[in-house]
């Protein structure tokens, strides 16, 4: 699929107006639905924001991930302690602590995001770069915070396909698992060419985007055959013979899918060695 019909853009459009500052390295969590952002500091701790950056509320914590289930009345928050060890927080819409989990970081002051799930309950995820993640389901009832169960080592939450279905990826090994919900017993299972470093986000339906980390190429993926459907290409970006890699690469760094229209990025080096990133903005609706 050659996208042809785009328009370029050199602010972010997946953040509010008022939130153009934010960089990449950044943490931040965004619930579109509701018009709330929450930013994230180790030092200056959490703060809730209308789009309009009006305050809402905020908390002197180091925290290193969020999750607005602003539709649960929950805000989800992980405090770094050290290295190796964290708490997970949920919080009403007015900031006040429902329950909270201490939980260890056993791959060793990793990145850490929050990603929800029906039935009350949130995976959360330790990424450790090359030396893999790891996920464990959180469950939140009766005011209680626990742990419901561990993944498998390196295998990370996609998306739900519907409400008993779970798409779920293992970066390291380039496989795609589908698993009922909320039990987690694999249903399907896909393995990429080996030379893939395969991440996974929501689409449409049965479909969903596949990037190839190692070489920035993104894919339509039909989980219903477990098939690669299509490759998204905008035009002009076309994948080139890399210098060193004997693979075909992209300069799309990044792309999502977002209200009905596919945002890919990428970036250019000023005269002052500075990275400046730009947007592309898909106008046909998918």
């Amino acid at each position: 699929m050659v996208i042809t019909d785009y328009i370029k853009s050199s602010t972010n459009p997946l953040l509010p107006e008022a939130f153009q500052f934010l960089k990449r390295k950044d943490i931040f969590a965004i619930n579109y639905e509701h018009q709330q952002i929450g930013v994230c500091n180790k030092s200056e701790g959490f703060s809730l924001y209308t789009f309009e950056k009006e305050l809402l509320w905020e908390i002197n914590k180091p925290i290193v991930g969020a999750l607005l289930a602003i539709e649960r009345q929950q805000i989800w928050l992980a405090q770094r302690h050290d290295a190796e060890h964290i708490t997970v927080w949920v919080y009403d819409l007015q900031g006040k602590a429902l329950a909270s989990m201490p939980m260890d970081d056993e791959i060793y002051d990793a990145n850490i995001e929050l990603k929800a799930l029906p039935n009350n309950k949130v995976v959360i995820t330790f990424y450790g770069g090359q030396d893999g993640c790891m996920s464990y389901l959180l469950s939140f009832e009766n005011e209680k915070l626990k742990v419901a169960k561990q993944l498998p080592n390196d295998v990370d939450f996609c998306c739900m396909l519907n409400e008993k279905e779970a798409v779920f990826t293992n970066f390291y090994e380039a496989e795609l698992y589908v698993m009922s919900y909320p039990s987690l017993k694999t249903l399907k299972k896909h393995h990429f060419s080996e030379d893939w470093g395969a991440v996974a986000q929501p689409f449409k339906g049965d479909k969903i985007l596949i990037t190839d980390m190692y070489c920035n190429r993104h894919y339509i993926f039909d989980v219903s055959t477990l098939t690669v459907e299509d490759e998204i290409i905008f035009k002009g970006f076309e994948p080139y013979q890399d210098e060193v890699e004997e693979f075909l690469v992209s300069d799309i760094d990044e792309l999502n899918y977002h209200n009905g229209q596919l945002i890919a990025s990428y970036m250019e080096v000023d005269s002052n060695r500075n990275a400046i990133y730009h947007w592309l903005i898909s106008k046909l609706e998918y």
